[in-house]
């Protein structure tokens, strides 16, 4: 045997355990990555669902009414003045954009129930849009037939409340 060999069996070794090592930490950080961004999508799937049940909740008290709710510049009917929600109209921003999670606590209505692995349950706002007169004339007369427009919005969160989700919808009503 040479002496010139001696030890680079070792080396070799050496530098396969060391590449074997960094494919299998690569692995695990790959794998790590992936847990968290299938948690994350959960979340999110979880906040979309969430807002979805109080917009729908939102939608039926609204087909649930006898008689045309009066829309409050304070919301106390539930139902909202158009646009009177907006802190800054002279900004081109909508005030669903401009609103933080207090105002949404503070001022909209709360889902009436816990929804499961949700931390926050979903809330919402009406807001009265227009009616709309079943009538073709316009401008002379005071239809009392047609649909009353109204745009619901809604807020939820996930299983945290880092996954936010907002949706809105356009729904009318004839009363």
């Amino acid at each position: 045997m040479n002496k010139k060999q001696d030890g680079v069996v070792l080396v070799i070794s050496l530098i396969m355990l060391l590449v074997m090592t960094l494919l299998g930490v690569s692995a695990m950080t790959t794998s790590l990555i992936e847990e968290k961004m299938a948690g994350n999508s959960r979340d999110v799937k979880l906040a979309f669902q969430a807002t979805e049940t109080g917009l729908r909740e939102a939608e039926l008290w609204i087909a649930n009414q006898t008689v045309e709710p009066d829309a409050k510049s304070d919301g106390s009917s539930r139902v909202w003045t158009l646009n009177v929600i907006d802190p800054d109209t002279t900004n081109p921003d909508n005030w669903w954009q401009e609103r933080n999670e207090t105002w949404w606590l503070n001022n909209s209505i709360a889902y009436g129930t816990t929804i499961p692995k949700v931390n926050t349950v979903p809330h919402t706002v009406i807001e009265y849009k227009q009616f709309v007169s079943d009538d073709l004339l316009v401008g002379n007369g005071n239809s009392s037939e047609g649909l009353t427009y109204y745009r619901v919005t809604s807020r939820g969160t996930g299983g945290s409340d880092q996954a936010r989700v907002l949706l809105q919808t356009t729904t009318a009503r004839r009363f």
